[in-house]
């Protein structure tokens, strides 16, 4: 779609025309809009006419405004955010530009605190013009699976723990979950990490995995890892194939099963060596 047909919405990038100055601000315009977006976050080299990427927000009562500051998250988007501070209508949460997101009480799950992160899903506010957060995001996560595929790579947040695992979002769009039996290092809520499709559930959510799915796929994505912890470590690591499963996953948050296997494609690969207590980089 053409940059210029596409409609201005507030809480997304738009490419905006430079089109003069007012007192401390430089004017911007999309067709017959203006918005003004102060002089010192303009580089000196671009002059009326030029385009400039701008994040469009809702500045209260001022109306809208611009900014090149790089904003954490943009409408639709599910994002951790840290809260900065609370009140007895709701929370405020760091945006990364000067204006704080901000959740109403009614939208929130549960009481947070100034300091913590906040699960949260951008969404028009009540009157459709500007952008509030929602932490009840189970209503804004889709059921379509369709346009992902097994061994897919793709963005985990995690945003919740229950008996089996760690609840994620999956690519900033839908549902899976990461079994507390494959993973291999410490999770909390708010981290992000990029992982893969592990299968697609009936129920249209999905099984991810820390680990790339298949054998040749999870070697030449462990193979690196291990090489690296070769090098880190003066070229010699004392790991087996008898070695402890903990002590494999606290060197390389890996299973010792995806241990063995990528150690023996790196071993076929002449990359490594096997010795009876441990693992070396050829020469």
């Amino acid at each position: 779609m053409n940059e210029n047909a596409t409609p201005l919405q507030t809480g997304k990038k738009h490419k905006l025309t430079l089109a003069g100055t007012r007192g401390r601000f430089r004017i911007l315009k999309k067709e017959d809009r203006e918005i003004l977006i102060p002089a010192y976050e303009v580089p000196e080299t671009c002059k009326t006419g030029d385009t400039l990427e701008v994040f469009v927000f809702l500045d209260g009562k001022d109306g809208l405004k611009g900014t090149t500051a790089e904003a954490k998250a943009q409408i639709g988007d599910f994002a951790s955010l840290k809260v900065k501070s609370v009140t007895a209508f709701g929370v405020f949460l760091d945006w990364g530009i000067k204006k704080d997101l901000f959740v109403p009480k009614a939208l929130l799950r549960k009481d947070l605190e100034e300091g913590e992160d906040a699960i949260v899903c951008l969404i028009p506010d009540f009157d459709g013009v500007g952008v509030i957060g929602s932490c009840q995001i189970d209503e804004f996560l889709d059921s379509d699976t369709s346009r992902f595929k097994q061994g897919q790579k793709v963005d985990l947040l995690v945003f919740g723990v229950s008996e089996l695992g760690f609840r994620v979002i999956v690519a900033n769009r839908c549902q899976g979950l990461l079994y507390k039996n494959e993973v291999f290092e410490d999770l909390k809520i708010g981290d992000v990490r990029k992982g893969y499709i592990k299968k697609l559930r009936d129920d249209g959510k999905i099984d991810a995995s820390l680990q790339p799915v298949g054998y040749r796929a999870a070697s030449e994505d462990l193979g690196p890892r291990i090489l690296s912890a070769l090098k880190e470590a003066g070229g010699f690591l004392p790991l087996h194939d008898k070695s402890d499963p903990d002590l494999i996953r606290r060197k390389l948050n890996m299973s010792k099963k995806n241990f063995k296997k990528t150690v023996g494609l790196l071993y076929k690969e002449k990359k490594i060596i096997l010795e009876e207590k441990g693992i070396r980089l050829t020469e």
